[in-house]
């Protein structure tokens, strides 16, 4: 009887052992901040004229890839333009583990960073409205990459938060590349708790 006991406890021990994961591509839960786009967007076709600022935007690379992925090099006012990574939590989600997998390639200059948000429906005064927690969390992606490769590298970035079992919550990821020039690629996101 203990032989047994002592099975199904060693059984259960061993199932708890197991996290969830779960992977969310780039392509699919990352997008420009339209609202900085398309401010961005007006101040440099009011310097450079319409037709040139068209040709510029349609020529960078920004926006999901075919491969599942989502790149940002923006070729024009670089410092004012952002992209966002939203993943969804839920209340099954204490504390996790984020890692963000990603590629750059040839990144200059400073501040391509990203900040690591919560977003959460917080009742106020019987309405539901939407609030942003910062996580005190953020990454720099010249911190990951190594600034004597030029060519593309896979880069990585890990961290724990705590999602405290919050039901519809969202993980946000304000993101910016390097005031001088590179490109950032998101290919996933991964939550493991």
């Amino acid at each position: 009887m203990k032989t047994k006991l002592a099975i199904i406890a060693s059984l259960f021990a061993a199932n708890s052992a197991y996290a969830t994961v779960e992977l969310y591509s780039g392509a699919n839960n990352c997008a420009l901040d339209t609202k900085l786009e398309a401010a961005a967007f007006t101040k440099h076709a009011n310097t450079v004229g319409n037709l040139a600022a068209l040709t510029q935007k349609h020529s960078e690379q920004t926006g999901a890839t075919a491969n599942g992925e989502f790149i940002y090099n923006p070729t024009y006012l670089r410092t004012e333009r952002y992209f966002n990574c939203s993943v969804p939590l839920n209340a099954n989600i204490g504390q996790f583990t984020l890692t963000v997998y990603g590629l750059t390639k040839g990144l200059t200059g400073t501040n391509a960073s990203c900040m690591i948000s919560t977003i959460r429906k917080v009742s106020d005064g019987g309405i539901n409205k939407w609030f942003k927690f910062n996580t005190g969390k953020a990454f720099n992606w010249t911190d990951i990459s190594d600034s004597s490769v030029t060519a593309e590298q896979f880069v990585s970035y890990t961290t724990t938060l705590n999602n405290n079992y919050e039901s519809g919550a969202v993980l946000d990821l304000r993101c910016r590349t390097t005031w001088d020039k590179g490109s950032i690629t998101v290919g996933q996101i991964e939550l493991s708790y």
